[in-house]
């Protein structure tokens, strides 16, 4: 379901006003969409979805601690919550890292919502799904894919005056194209909080025209080479660079960020200059979310400039205990691009010899301190002659960081929202990053 501003008061007050601690604390959670899926080109599942979560955090003064949730908005119902909680946090182990009521906050504003969205159904994602396993199927491909739509409001109050209250709208879809022999694969997405973000003929044929270049592919010798990544790649490294960027980590020597003497790397040039990375909630074409669902505010960050570390994550005992800024795990990263014009195409024909990759995937961190993680590429990977692709290539496992991403760039070409990351708004450019490690290769489609 879909909550208005004063709804979503009603229910925090009221939660509040059944409270006999002096510290309770309550979010809710709320969303209402639906999903459409395909596979073997023809459609599987269609359905329509509403959650409502409350939950409850009770604080007692001696910092116990203990959270309930329901979603039984009714006053007797909410009466039930906060007991619930309150008995559980007198039972509770004292939390050494439990702070305050954050008591009145300012958010930024970001217009995220779009009512067409909002009040879509099944009719509505009907023509999408229609048009994009027709798009494949003309080709002579095997198309799948999954279409998802949501109208989500986030709000958290306690009893220090804190209210702060969200409510956007996200629409995604993803279709795989797979060509009639099995050989070749490829993959296209898009994420944005718009109806137009969605177009499922443009979609799939995308998807296919890939698909069609990735079949019969031959083997690479792994090795050392110079990689075009596409923005879904790129975004799928970022990932594990967001996780590293803790503070805490750092200072307690845990970190690739950890300097000597408990101290951090922020002010230290650790990057490539043409680095810049920040995060932008009010973004008007990528718009992210301006608070977390415990009311933490998300703010406008510069994490990385020219190749300097400026900032790194902390939450509030952190931020408190070492005395910089509460920053959350971000909500959007925005990594800045070479050329406004340069498009993927345009970098392969910057490269005399390298791979092309289009994602990363089965992506796990191995070594935390210095961000080196390994995956496969896939749904499309291609070897680079003379500025042309002159064939496809089997997969490859690689073995290496985001810090070589972000080190070893070569050139950069224009930002785009990567489609496949649906938990954080990334806008993020194609590279050509030299020296990208491969260890081995796979058969795996």
């Amino acid at each position: 379901m879909s909550l208005r501003q004063n709804q979503t008061k009603a229910i925090i007050t009221q939660a509040l006003e059944q409270a006999s601690l002096g510290d309770v604390r309550v979010s809710v959670s709320a969303s209402k969409g639906g999903n459409a899926r395909w596979g073997d080109s023809m459609p599987t599942t269609s359905g329509d979805i509403e959650r409502l979560t409350v939950s409850v955090t009770a604080v007692t003064r001696d910092g116990r601690k203990a959270t309930a949730q329901s979603n039984d908005t009714s006053k007797s119902g909410l009466a039930k919550l906060v007991a619930q909680a309150e008995s559980m946090a007198a039972l509770s182990p004292v939390d050494p890292e439990i702070m305050p009521p954050r008591g009145e906050t300012r958010y930024l504003a970001a217009k995220a919502f779009d009512r067409k969205v909002s009040t879509m159904k099944a009719a509505t994602r009907a023509p999408i799904v229609q048009s994009a396993i027709e798009a494949g199927t003309s080709q002579g491909l095997a198309m799948s894919g999954y279409l998802a739509h949501s109208d989500r409001t986030v709000a958290a109050g306690d009893r220090a005056g804190l209210f702060g209250y969200t409510r956007s709208t996200q629409l995604r879809a993803s279709t795989t194209a797979r060509t009639a022999d099995g050989t070749g694969s490829a993959k296209a997405a898009r994420v944005g909080f718009g109806a137009s973000t969605v177009d499922g003929d443009a979609l799939a044929s995308e998807a296919a025209l890939w698909a069609l270049r990735s079949k019969e592919p031959t083997p690479l010798d792994p090795g050392d080479y110079t990689v075009i990544l596409a923005p879904q790649a790129v975004s799928d490294l970022l990932g594990f660079l967001v996780g590293a960027m803790s503070h805490r980590a750092a200072v307690e020597g845990r970190s690739f960020f950890s300097a000597p003497g408990g101290k951090t790397k922020i002010g230290q040039a650790l990057f490539h200059p043409s680095i810049t990375l920040r995060s932008d909630p009010t973004d008007a074409k990528n718009p992210a979310a301006v608070m977390t669902t415990d009311g933490d505010p998300q703010p406008m960050v510069t994490w990385i400039e020219k190749g300097v570390l400026r900032a790194l994550r902390a939450g509030r005992f952190w931020g408190d205990q070492a005395g910089v800024p509460v920053r959350p795990s971000p909500s959007s990263l925005h990594l800045s691009g070479g050329a406004s014009t340069d498009s993927l195409l345009d970098l392969i024909g910057k490269v005399d010899k390298g791979v092309l990759v289009s994602r990363l995937w089965y992506n796990r961190m191995l070594q935390p301190r210095t961000i080196t993680s390994t995956g496969l590429t896939r749904d499309g990977t291609f070897w680079i002659e003379g500025g042309k692709i002159v064939r496809p290539v089997k997969n490859l496992r690689y073995n290496d960081s985001v810090v070589t991403l972000l080190s070893n760039v070569a050139e950069m070409g224009a930002p785009v929202r990567a489609g496949g990351t649906t938990d954080r708004t990334d806008v993020v450019p194609p590279m050509i990053v030299d020296g990208f490690h491969f260890d081995s290769t796979s058969d795996a489609v």
